[in-house]
């Protein structure tokens, strides 16, 4: 009698492990079957949400190395570097505040040439091209609008663009683009970059790199 109920125990011992080994073989294939069928679903959807997306490079500030570099000061590269593109498409209207708190929009300056410069303050070659700007801005004022459009999004904090400004001299305005809205629009990916737009409204130019005193003379006159 004890053999007849060791042998039933040992028929349902090794029936309950055929029955465990057989579950674990099928469950992995089932889970990977829903993985396989779900994937291209989340593809499906990461796909089309990254095509309603803008894109936009975040400008990084240059490190030591590169700041200390012969040619970070070298000055003669400046016109070199520099690309103009000539574009004729409507200027994206914006408002945006400035450094005093005063709110701008592009558009109540239709009628006159307008000026965009994009830049920030840890920009070697906006630090560089700054003087000139504001020697411009200076002598032409009344013929022509200049506005500072400060990448405010990729600053530390407001703080140090007030600073720069100070000690600086800039009279112009400076625009802060707190979340970078303004820039993904108007498609800047490197500062300095700027802007013409003309009398109606329309962008004639686009300048990446530095300005000079003689391009702002060519493209704006005066």
């Amino acid at each position: 009698m004890p053999n007849k109920t060791i042998s039933k125990f040992l028929v349902m011992f090794f029936l309950i492990l055929f029955i465990y080994i057989i579950s674990s073989n099928l469950l992995p294939s089932n889970s990977q079957q829903v993985k396989e069928k779900t994937l291209p679903i989340i593809q499906r959807e990461l796909s089309t949400g990254a095509q309603n997306q803008v894109e936009y490079r975040q400008i990084e500030e240059p490190d030591e190395q590169q700041l200390n570099s012969e040619e970070a000061h070298d000055h003669d590269h400046i016109e070199n570097e520099t690309q103009v593109h000539s574009l004729q498409e409507q200027a994206p209207d914006f408002e945006l505040k400035t450094l005093n708190g005063e709110t701008i929009r592009l558009s109540q300056f239709k009628g006159q040439k307008v000026f965009i410069n994009f830049w920030a303050t840890w920009c070697p070659s906006c630090v560089e091209e700054m003087p000139t700007i504001q020697q411009y801005y200076e002598r032409h004022a009344k013929d022509v609008i200049i506005l500072s459009v400060n990448a405010t999004d990729q600053e530390w904090n407001k703080k140090d663009v007030a600073e720069f400004s100070e000690n600086h001299s800039i009279t112009f305005p400076i625009l802060l683009d707190e979340d970078g809205e303004v820039s993904v629009s108007y498609e800047i990916l490197t500062i300095p970059t700027s802007i013409i737009i003309n009398e109606e409204g329309m962008i004639n130019e686009k300048i990446v790199g530095p300005v000079t005193e003689e391009m702002l003379m060519e493209k704006l006159g005066h």
